[in-house]
C-alpha cells in the first residue's frame, strides 16, 4: 500500500514539476578544455534530478544488503548461543553425575560460543580437577579469567577451594593472601583461610585471624568457641611435644589475656604443666576456678598435683567439699591420693569408700588394697586386689556396692564381690 502511494506522488510530483521544467528559461554551458556543451535549463534540471535519485536508489541497494547480512549473521549468532546454552545445561547435568570427563569435555565446547564463559569454565576446571588434572584446570581458571577479568573474586575462590580439596595448602594460602589484599573482610575468604591455616596447623595465624573471624561472624558462635580451643589447644601441644617448657610458658602469656581466663584453657595448659612437673604454679592457676563451676577434670588434676604443701592441698579440697554439697564423684578419689601421699591412711579409706560407693572403678580398687595393705588388712586387700581385677575384665557385671559404713568409728564390715 505505501509503495502505491508512493508512486502515485512520484506521477503527481513529476507531472507537475515536469510541466514547471519545461517552461524554465536559459540555457546551460559546460566548457571543459577547448570543449564545450549547451543545453536548455531544463535538460540540465532533470539530469541533475536523475542523478541524485540513482545515487539515492543505490545506497537504499547498498543499505539492505548489509542489513541483510547484519540479520543472517545475528540469526547465526543466536543460534550458536542457543546450542551453546544446551550444551551449557548437558554439561551442568553430566556435572552433577560425576561424569567429570565427559563434563569437561562439553564445557570446554560450549565456552567457545557461550555468553557466560566464565560458567564453562570454573565448571570445566572442577571437572578436570576430578580427574587429578592440575594443569588442565590451572588452564581452565586462566581462560576463566581471561573472559571475564572482573571476576576475580570468584575464580579465585573456586582455585582456592579446589587447592585445597587436593591438599595443595601453599598454594592456596598464596591465592587467599592475595585475595584478602584487595578484600581483607569477605567472610568467605576469611573462611577458607583459616581453613588453609588449620590444615597448616599454623595456630598463631588462626589464633590473630579470631577477631576478624568473630568481628564478621564468618562462623556461627559454636564454632568459633571450637576454632578458638582447638587453635590454642594446639599451640600449646606443638610447644610441648617439643619439650621445652620455657617455649611452652612463653606461648602462653603471649595468648590474649581474655584466653588465658577461659577455664577451658587453663586446664588444658595445666594438664601440660604437670606433665613438666611444674606443679607449684599449677596450684596457684587452678585454685581461682574452684570459685566458678568446678569440673570433674578440674578435681581430677588438681588431685594429680604433687604440691610442696599436701597438707595445705588436703585441707583446702576437703574444706571446698565441705562447703558444696553438689561435688562431682571424682573428687573423693582425688582425695584420697592427697591423703596417701600424706600417708593418712585412715583419711585415704574414708575417701576410697565413698569413691567405691558413688564410681567404682579399678583404679579405686587398687588403691583401696594399697591403703589396706598399709593397715596390715592382707585379707581385704587381697578382696581389693581381686575385684579390681574383675573390673578390668568384666567392667559391665560390676555395680556401686557399699563397703563400709558412713561412721568410720564403726567396725569395719567386710568388702562385698559381686559375684560374675
Amino acid at each position: 500500500m505505501r509503495w502505491k502511494i508512493a508512486v502515485l506522488v512520484a506521477l503527481v510530483i513529476g507531472a507537475v514539476g515536469g510541466s514547471w521544467l519545461k517552461n524554465l528559461p536559459g540555457f546551460v554551458i559546460i566548457a571543459y578544455d577547448k570543449t564545450s556543451y549547451e543545453m536548455r535549463l531544463w535538460i540540465a534540471v532533470a539530469i541533475l534530478l536523475i542523478l541524485f535519485t540513482g545515487l539515492v536508489l543505490v545506497g537504499i541497494f547498498i543499505h539492505s544488503l548489509v542489513s541483510s547480512a547484519t540479520r543472517v549473521k545475528g540469526w547465526q549468532g543466536s543460534r550458536h548461543w542457543r546450542k551453546a546454552r544446551k550444551l551449557t545445561i548437558k554439561g551442568m547435568l553430566a556435572f552433577a553425575e560425576g561424569r567429570w570427563k565427559q563434563a569437561e569435555k562439553i564445557m570446554n565446547t560450549a565456552a567457545k560460543n557461550s555468553d557466560a564463559k566464565l560458567i564453562n569454565y570454573l565448571i570445566a576446571a572442577q571437572s578436570a580437577q576430578h580427574q587429578n588434572a592440575e594443569n588442565r584446570r590451572d588452564g581452565y581458571l586462566r581462560l576463566a579469567h581471561k573472559s571475564e577479568p572482573e571476576a576475580t573474586v570468584a575464580i579465585g575462590l573456586t582455585q582456592a577451594q579446589l587447592q585445597i580439596e587436593n591438599s595443595q595448602f601453599e598454594q592456596a594460602l598464596a591465592t587467599l593472601d592475595n585475595l584478602r589484599t584487595e578484600h581483607p573482610n569477605h567472610p568467605f575468604i576469611l573462611k577458607l583461610l583459616c581453613n588453609t591455616y588449620h590444615h597448616l596447623q599454623d595456630w598463631n595465624a588462626i589464633i590473630e585471624l579470631l577477631p576478624t573471624l568473630k568481628k564478621y561472624k564468618v562462623f556461627n558462635d559454636q564454632e568459633t568457641t571450637r576454632i578458638e580451643s582447638d587453635s590454642i589447644h594446639g599451640l600449646l601441644e606443638f610447644e610441648f611435644k617439643n619439650g621445652n617448657f620455657e617455649s611452652l610458658e612463653a606461648s602462653w602469656k603471649k595468648l590474649p589475656s581474655a584466653y588465658r581466663k577461659t577455664a577451658d584453657n587453663i586446664l588444658y595448659y595445666t594438664k601440660l604443666l604437670v606433665a613438666f612437673n611444674h606443679t607449684e604454679e599449677v596450684e596457684k592457676i587452678i585454685k581461682p576456678l574452684f570459685k566458678q563451676e568446678v569440673s570433674i577434670e578440674l578435681i581430677d588434676l588438681y588431685g594429680k598435683i604433687k604440691s610442696s604443701n599436701p597438707v595445705k592441698q588436703f585441707g583446702f579440697l576437703e574444706g571446698w567439699l565441705k562447703n558444696n554439697a553438689q561435688a562431682p564423684n571424682n573428687i573423693y578419689l582425688s582425695l584420697a591420693k592427697i591423703a596417701f601421699d600424706l600417708e593418712l591412711w585412715g583419711k585415704a579409706r574414708f575417701y576410697l569408700e565413698r569413691a567405691l560407693r558413688v564410681e567404682p572403678n579399678a583404679e579405686s580398687f587398687f588403691m583401696m588394697a594399697e591403703t589396706l595393705v598399709k593397715l596390715d588388712d592382707e585379707e581385704h586387700a587381697a578382696t581389693c586386689y581381686k575385684q579390681g581385677l574383675s573390673f578390668v575384665v568384666h567392667p559391665e557385671k560390676l555395680k556401686p556396692t557399699p563397703l563400709l559404713t558412713e561412721n568410720t568409728n564403726e567396725p569395719v564390715k567386710p568388702i562385698l564381690i559381686p559375684k560374675l
